[in-house]
C-alpha cells in the first residue's frame, strides 16, 4: 500500500484492519448536509472508489425515508433536519441491501441528532448488521463544534473509521482498504 504521506501511513495502519473486506465496488453515501455529500463524492473519485449507480427500487426505498426536500440517487441526502430514526432507516438499508457494498456516512451536528446520539446509533446498527453477517465498511465524517470529536473516537472504537472536520481522511482509509483488497483478488 502506498502512502504519500507519515500521516496516511499511520492512518491507513491504524484503520485498514478495523474495516471489513468489500465484496464489491459499489460505494453510497449517506449525509445530512448537502455540501459533505458534494465533498465526498469528491473524495470517493480521488480514491478510486464508485459511487454506486442508484437502481429505481432502491432510490424509491431512500426515498421512503427522507423528506421530500431531500435528495435520494447517491448520495443520498437526508438533510440536516432529521431524527436520529432517519439516520437509523437509511444506514440499515444501505447495510441490508446486498447491492451496495460500502457506506461513508457524513454527518454534520444538528441539534436534533447530536453527535454522541448520531455515534452511538451508528454502532449500533452496524453491530446489528454485523451479528447478523452484514460484514461491510462503513467510514463518516463528522462536522460540528468539539462534540464530534468524541463522537468520532466512538465510533472508531466501535468498528466504524470516523474522523471529525475532515471529508477526505475517512474516503482516503476506506480508499486504502479497496487497494489492499484489489491487490489480495478479494473484490
Amino acid at each position: 500500500m502506498r502512502a504519500y504521506s507519515l500521516n496516511d501511513m499511520l492512518e491507513f495502519a491504524r484503520g485498514i484492519p478495523v474495516l471489513p473486506t468489500p465484496k464489491g465496488e459499489n460505494v453510497v453515501i449517506i449525509t445530512g448536509a448537502g455540501g459533505s455529500g458534494v465533498l465526498l463524492s469528491d473524495a470517493v473519485v480521488e480514491n478510486g472508489l464508485s459511487l454506486m449507480e442508484m437502481p429505481p427500487d432502491l432510490d424509491a426505498a431512500f426515498k421512503a425515508f427522507i423528506p421530500p426536500f431531500g435528495a435520494s440517487g447517491n448520495p443520498v441526502d437526508i438533510t440536516g433536519g432529521e431524527p436520529p430514526s432517519t439516520y437509523e432507516a437509511t444506514i440499515r438499508l444501505g447495510l441490508e441491501d446486498s447491492r451496495i457494498h460500502a457506506l461513508i456516512l457524513g454527518y454534520w451536528h444538528t441539534i436534533v441528532t447530536p453527535p454522541m446520539v448520531f455515534a452511538e446509533l451508528v454502532a449500533e446498527v452496524v453491530a446489528q448488521a454485523r451479528a447478523e453477517g452484514i460484514e461491510k465498511p462503513v467510514v463518516a465524517s463528522l462536522a460540528g463544534d468539539v462534540e464530534v470529536e468524541e463522537a468520532s473516537a466512538y465510533l472508531y472504537e466501535h468498528g466504524v473509521v470516523a474522523y471529525p472536520y475532515t471529508t477526505e481522511k475517512p474516503v482516503a482509509v476506506l480508499g486504502a482498504k479497496y487497494r489492499w483488497a484489489r491487490s489480495a483478488g478479494l473484490i
